[in-house]
């Protein structure tokens, strides 16, 4: 899967990216912001944000309000969560036979590196540090989707069952 090259300037949309990425973001700021970013890298469709750890696994379980969700194909997973923390999260899809195969990238305001050993031994795919500059924020998300994209393989939205 490939799509257009690089942008030239920092908010050039690029062409649309078939994926299904659910953003797991419980700051509304954060999340408008990391929406918006996607969608300048060229997801414009196939995103869907939820706001904490607990609906994340609701929705990737097709429970209560989300019985009818896509599975994705990339989980962006902000560390801070309210009620289930995002290392939680990340363990119980982890440890779930038909979510393992998702990518999770784990975004968090600060680099802890007792939090990036631990996204990495629970077999995380990477570790984002969120720039709080929003141009540098939008190249950080661009570079994520161009990575996701087109350099690894990622499996069909919904090709998987529970």
């Amino acid at each position: 899967m490939s799509h257009s090259s690089p942008s030239t300037g920092p908010f050039l949309v690029k062409p649309l990216i078939p994926i299904e990425v659910l953003v797991v973001e419980s700051n509304p700021v954060d999340a408008l912001r990391t929406m918006t970013a996607f969608r300048a890298a060229g997801l414009t469709n196939g995103m869907h944000c939820v706001r904490d750890g607990d609906d994340a696994l609701n929705y990737l379980r097709r429970e209560g309000l989300y019985t009818e969700a896509r599975i994705p194909d990339l989980i962006f997973l902000d560390m801070s969560q309210p009620r289930i923390s995002g290392l939680l999260a990340l363990k119980v899809i982890r440890s779930t036979p038909a979510l393992m195969h998702i990518p999770v990238v784990v975004a968090a305001d600060a680099e802890d590196p007792g939090f990036i050993q631990a996204i990495y031994s629970l077999q995380g795919n990477g570790f984002i540090r969120k720039p709080a500059e929003s141009t540098q924020f939008l190249r950080c998300i661009e570079s994520c989707c161009d990575y996701w994209v087109s350099v690894v393989a990622l499996g069909q939205a919904g090709a998987t069952t529970m």
